[in-house]
């Protein structure tokens, strides 16, 4: 079972950091063994293994610092690069392929 760490200050930055450590694992792990992905095969992977896990708990960790927001975006962008046929194209355009929504609050259109 998971839970959800936090310090003396009620701080989750740890908590955060630790997700965040884990979702970019979980992309290698998609990256190295996943050789000829295509966008729907990459959707049901990110959803499964990454985006399921950045969102665990995240109504009681809800990031609000900018720096923790734009660190958990990177993931998304960097996830959505994965792809050859999507890696040269705008942010906006790989979320809208991808069907990626962006309403989560840990999760937003920089």
């Amino acid at each position: 079972m998971e839970s959800v760490c936090f310090d003396e200050k009620l701080s989750f930055k740890e908590h955060i950091h630790a997700k965040i450590n884990k979702a970019y694992m979980m992309l290698g792990l998609i990256k190295h063994n996943f050789k000829y992905l295509t966008i729907p095969t990459f959707i049901l992977l990110y959803n499964s293994m990454v985006r399921s896990d950045l969102g665990y708990c995240s109504s009681v960790w809800a990031p609000y610092r900018k720096g923790d927001i734009e660190a958990l975006v990177k993931v998304q962008k960097r996830a959505t690069k994965i792809l050859p046929e999507l890696k040269n194209l705008p942010y906006s355009e790989r979320l809208k392929i991808c069907k990626i929504p962006t309403n989560q609050p840990y999760i937003i259109d920089v």
